[in-house]
């Protein structure tokens, strides 16, 4: 089946999951939180749930690595859940007051609301992943469950990073990519390991799932870098140098405070002007922010790629799907 048709067919699937799964939880006299839960996983008004690729990753690579999804579902549940805690808690720490253009779940119920809702979609995601006790067994089970909790300290450690650096006025760009390495790229290669770890996967498919994983989140994450700052609206569906207004430190920006005294000049102005923040972006590309970043990023989709061939060389139907998935995401416009 082809990835256009697999593709809403899976996302259809993990999306009624999680509904289920939500809604069978007992909440007693707490059930607005599960109403908080809903919202913030776009359920509770117009917004429709995510892309959920994450909990697709995982699925694919169950499927590809001759295993069946329905065992892996327990995983992919879990890893969405997970995510979704940690943006949660990410919008309080950034005080973001809007994601997807509605209100976090902090500025409509409270800080101390929204950490309590985040604690909670940690705990269900655990449970969640439990769920692998069934259908693979308990070893399987016990081992994804260490994993996701060895994952959620990257994250943090990440977070922690990226926090500190808003107020550090020279960061390295070795330390911003461990920084993504823990936000973004730990939990993509948890998705792909934990599909391999499913279908009962040899331990060398695993140690290259995870490398793969670890590639396509340094890669995606870079480019997001890269399309914040570069990309076109229409496509993105952002403004134009958003990154640059919201004053983010960003792989281009670091490039940029380091290598251009006139950007360094800029970016100390305080509450910049439209013309300051196009006058930046130009700055960047010029000192060739633009060219390092485009460059970092085709490193890790080389990875990614090499990685593919080393699992696939002669891919089945299902592997194909993935390559495509992979494929997709990997090629964005830069």
């Amino acid at each position: 089946m082809p990835l256009k048709e697999r593709l809403p067919q899976l996302v259809e699937v993990i999306e009624g999951r999680l509904q289920s799964f939500l809604n069978d939880l007992d909440f007693g006299a707490s059930a607005e939180l599960r109403t908080m839960l809903r919202y913030h996983l776009g359920w509770e008004d117009e917004l429709a749930g995510g892309k959920r690729l994450r909990p697709v990753i995982t699925l694919l690579c169950a499927e590809a690595c001759g295993g069946d999804a329905a065992a892996a579902m327990p995983a992919a549940l879990g890893i969405e859940f997970l995510h979704n805690f940690t943006l949660i808690h990410d919008d309080i720490e950034d005080q973001s007051p809007t994601r997807h253009g509605r209100a976090t779940l902090w500025t409509r119920w409270g800080l101390a609301q929204a950490v309590n809702a985040g604690d909670a979609l940690f705990s269900i995601a655990q449970l969640a992943l439990l769920g692998l006790t069934e259908t693979c067994g308990e070893a399987v089970a016990l081992r994804a469950v260490r994993e996701m909790n060895q994952v959620c300290l990257h994250l943090t450690r990440g977070q922690y990073l990226d926090i500190a650096f808003e107020t550090e006025d020279a960061v390295d760009l070795e330390a911003y990519l461990a920084m993504i390495g823990g936000k973004t790229a730990a939990l993509i290669a948890y998705s792909t390991a934990m599909g391999g770890l499913a279908a009962g996967a040899s331990k060398v498919t695993l140690t290259r799932l995870r490398t793969l994983g670890e590639a396509l989140g340094m890669a995606f994450q870079i480019q997001d870098d890269y399309l914040g700052i570069w990309g076109d609206p229409a496509v993105t569906g952002k403004s134009a140098s958003v990154d640059l207004l919201a004053r983010k430190k960003t792989l281009p920006v670091l490039f940029g405070l380091r290598e251009s005294s006139e950007f360094r000049a800029l970016w100390h102005v305080e509450n910049p002007a439209l013309g300051q923040i196009r006058a930046m972006a130009d700055l960047l590309e010029a000192c060739g922010a633009g060219a390092y970043v485009k460059a970092l990023a085709g490193k890790y989709i080389h990875q990614a790629h090499e990685g593919l061939v080393g699992l696939f060389p002669r891919p089945n139907a299902d592997a194909r799907v993935l390559m495509a998935l992979i494929g997709m995401l990997l090629h964005r416009e830069l």
